[in-house]
């Protein structure tokens, strides 16, 4: 995925987690709100952790070359 694609997940992501958030804090904390302002968070951790983990593996293959 290019910058820009991710830029656009990542935004996405953050505004649908907002948008759980803001319902479970009014009081709507029905098992759906919970599950997906989880998953939402769970896939910013892993987008982050992922694309991370790609960046310094494509590091060391160029220091190795």
């Amino acid at each position: 995925m290019n910058n820009g694609s991710v830029i656009i997940l990542y935004v996405l992501l953050t505004l649908n987690a907002l948008r759980y958030g803001t319902y479970i804090l009014e009081g709507h904390s029905s098992s759906y709100y919970i599950t997906m302002l989880s998953l939402n968070l769970l896939v910013i951790i892993f987008t982050i952790t992922y694309r991370a983990v790609k960046a310094k593996k494509s590091s060391e293959a160029d220091i190795t070359e």
